[in-house]
């Protein structure tokens, strides 16, 4: 319990900066755990005599520049590297003007934290020391579900890193409940002929049951396995690649707990019985199934499918392994360990309060449809007022308080810790929510662009939560094929901003780098399932058909989703090849404002998608008076009704995605020459497309209003008081959604 987080940027020269580091040298030295959150470090380049150190923790890779000795740098990286207790004291290091916003980012970012302390001016670290030691008497201490004590996790903690070749180890008892008959099977299908060895750990199993095993694996000719009849050990893990836990019924925790701890990949059924064990994000490999309440023996039913693609995924790729691995051990360390400070008690509630409270939770801090649509349904929510609003930040942070304040300054109060019991949650942001907060109703948003859900989504999406919202009708449709209740279902399309309308000032920048030709814009992630190559392929053929134009592409996310995968280097090949039309690439965040000013300096927007959830930038364009030329047959149909938009014909195709799926996924695949056709004809004519475009711009921002988004959440903020019958408020054409006029009745507060 004698621990502390420490918050800010160590690496500066300043007094802030100083004083972390003497309160670090000070508290070790007295016997306190530190962790250094990374948080507030800024990558920063070297210069002059500096160097560069790299750090991670986990979560954030990034290189910082410094001049500090080599004694005092190896000091930061130990800290940054080691594991406190989620609620640990955090202290925040930071000047007079930054701190206070950096002690409420700070404890946005660890709402659990027992107390939040600045460090002000002139405190020494010897006066924080004792501070943060008379918090911890104050906060007292508490057992966290499922949690273990230290000593016992050490062994499992200390094992070696995982081998890139190891073994693939199941522990159960070898029945039904343990699913070691999905291991067994997935391990002949996909592994015994690959060197890949299988370790059976069966505690408590009779001799019949490892004589069955026995005989089916020696009838497969299988070589390379064996069946252990004893605990769970640490040295059953110590050569593991993974631990499969394919249950169909609630084990003991203490398992769960130990195979996070040891650095493996786990695989596990995640579901209601598991998810407190194995809910945060990117901590396990779920094994997604279905929740047959009629079987009471077996309430889970892993699909097998899952089992497999879980095993693949978890040999697959040793570095992401072993990233996984990092995770689930610092999950342990920050909550599943006994005796660790206890968290703040929940906000009281004012029971009398009349209108539903309502808790938007979504990645706020970073830039995104997620975040954008998130941020805009709440200025809606709270300009009406029906409702009590909360806003619940996602971590991790890729921006700063500031930022936000910048983008929507009415919001930042509503910004909380802690939210309390709620009557809705609305939970936005990838990957989806597995844990149920503490609400009457739980809403799931949910985009996917691939025709089939993933099995990673079951059962959270198709079943657990009481609603899914969806933005298009083709999500709809995905969401109901998985086995989603229809009437539960609720469609919110996207809306568009103020400032998106068809008289923004163009961006004078923009209009004076094209010189009087027309400009072809893209905007989005440059990756496959925008159609970013497609998009490249139209231009060039645009060209080779005569037309004078230039291309602007603003990129989103090419740091953050799609920083592994996205097509920036056909930008560059395209650039550096003769012939091909001057190319402007936008990769800067840019505001509400400059995003409209950027529509407008622009002619047409191409966008030939194959896989889209909604298509934001169509509805953007659109509302800003700019010809559009889509893929049709997907998502953005209901984006391109009227004149001012064209779509590109398409046929659904098949595409192999890693993982299992329930059901086919599948795409559309825009015709590159009809993309190539369609933009000359657009570019021929554009005088009249632009004046078509802009006449339905106004029809466009009336029909996809916040505040019909806004109205949605409050009927199913009512619904889950069970005050109302909701029916979805949606535009154009898209069909009502109507959701249960009788909810199932779930207690404020229920998990």
């Amino acid at each position: 319990m004698n621990q502390v987080r420490i918050h800010g940027d160590p690496f500066g020269e300043d007094a802030a900066a100083s004083l972390l580091r003497s309160f670090l040298r000070f508290a070790l030295g007295n016997g306190m755990a530190c962790s250094l959150s990374l948080s507030a470090v800024r990558p920063r380049a070297a210069s002059g005599a500096q160097r560069e150190v790299p750090l991670t923790d986990g979560v954030r890779d990034l290189r910082v520049a410094t001049s500090l000795p080599p004694a005092e740098v190896d000091l930061l990286l130990r800290a940054a590297g080691n594991v406190v207790a989620a609620t640990a004291p955090v202290v925040v290091f930071a000047d007079a003007g930054a701190r206070s916003d950096a002690v409420r980012s700070a404890g946005l970012e660890w709402p659990q934290a027992a107390i939040v302390l600045p460090a002000r001016d002139n405190v020494t670290a010897a006066d924080l020391f004792e501070r943060v030691r008379a918090e911890l008497r104050w906060a007292g201490c508490e057992h966290p579900p499922h949690a273990l004590e230290e000593r016992e996790l050490a062994p499992w903690l200390a094992l070696p890193r995982a081998p890139a070749h190891g073994a693939i180890v199941h522990v159960g008892s070898g029945e039904l409940a343990c699913g070691t008959d999905l291991v067994v099977d997935a391990w002949l299908e996909h592994f015994a002929r690959t060197g890949r060895r299988l370790r059976l750990v069966l505690t408590d199993a009779d001799a019949d049951v490892v004589a069955a095993l026995q005989r089916r694996l020696q009838s497969a000719a299988a070589a390379d396995w064996e069946i252990l009849r004893a605990p769970f050990e640490p040295g059953h893990a110590r050569d593991a690649a993974a631990i499969v836990l394919p249950w169909r019924r609630e084990q003991p925790s203490r398992l769960l707990v130990q195979a996070l701890a040891c650095g493996r990949v786990l695989c596990v059924s995640r579901f209601a019985d598991t998810v407190g064990v194995v809910g945060r994000d990117g901590v396990c490999v779920p094994i997604g199934g279905r929740f047959v309440p009629s079987h009471t023996a077996l309430p889970f039913a892993p699909d097998p499918r899952a089992v497999a693609a879980a095993m693949r995924t978890a040999v697959g790729d040793s570095a992401a392994s072993a990233a996984i691995g990092r995770r689930a051990q610092r999950h342990v360390l920050e909550q599943l360990t006994r005796a660790r400070p206890a968290a703040p008690p929940p906000p009281i509630v004012h029971v009398a309060e009349p209108r539903p409270t309502v808790v938007l939770e979504a990645p706020f801090f970073e830039v995104s449809s997620s975040s954008e649509l998130s941020i805009e349904t709440a200025r809606a929510l709270l300009r009406r007022g029906a409702v009590e609003l909360r806003l619940v930040p996602r971590v991790p942070f890729h921006g700063d308080l500031a930022t936000f304040r910048r983008r929507a300054p009415e919001l930042e109060p509503l910004l909380c810790r802690d939210p309390g019991a709620v009557d809705l949650w609305l939970a936005s942001g990838w990957p989806v929510r597995a844990t149920r907060p503490a609400c009457r109703r739980l809403a799931l948003r949910v985009d996917w662009e691939f025709g089939a859900l993933p099995w990673d989504l079951a059962p959270h999406v198709t079943q657990d939560a009481d609603f899914v919202v969806v933005h298009s009708q083709h999500t709809a449709d995905v969401v109901a094929a998985a086995g989603r209740d229809a009437a539960s279902i609720v469609l919110v399309p996207h809306g568009t901003d103020a400032p998106l309308h068809e008289l923004a000032p163009p961006d004078p920048c923009i209009v004076q780098w094209k010189a009087q030709r027309p400009a072809v814009l893209f905007c989005g992630g440059m990756v496959w399932r925008k159609g970013f190559d497609v998009f490249l392929h139209a231009v060039l053929a645009a060209r080779e058909a005569g037309q004078d134009f230039v291309v602007v592409v603003k990129s989103v996310g090419s740091e953050q989703h799609y920083g592994r995968f996205h097509l920036g280097e056909l930008v560059r090949r395209f650039q550096q090849t003769r012939g091909t039309p001057p190319l402007l690439w936008i990769d800067d965040d840019l505001s509400r404002e400059q995003l409209a000013s950027l529509y407008t300096a622009c002619d047409v927007l191409l966008h030939p998608y194959r896989g889209e959830g909604f298509g934001l930038p169509v509805l953007e364009a659109r509302a800003c008076g700019l010809p559009v030329v889509a893929t049709g047959g997907g998502a953005a149909d209901a984006l391109l009704q009227g004149p001012g938009a064209v779509c590109i014909p398409s046929q659904r195709r098949h595409v192999d995605l890693p993982g299992a799926h329930i059901g086919a996924p599948w795409v559309v695949e825009p015709s590159a020459a009809e993309a190539g056709a369609l933009l000359v004809d657009t570019l021929v004519h554009r005088a009249e497309r632009r004046r078509e475009a802009q006449a339905s711009a106004a029809e466009v921002r009336r029909a996809f209003a916040w505040e019909r988004a806004a109205e949605a959440v409050e009927r199913l903020a009512l619904a889950a008081q069970g005050r109302h019958t909701v029916a979805a408020l949606v535009p154009g054409e898209l069909p009502l959604v109507t959701l249960p006029a009788s909810p199932r009745p779930q207690p404020v507060g229920a998990g």
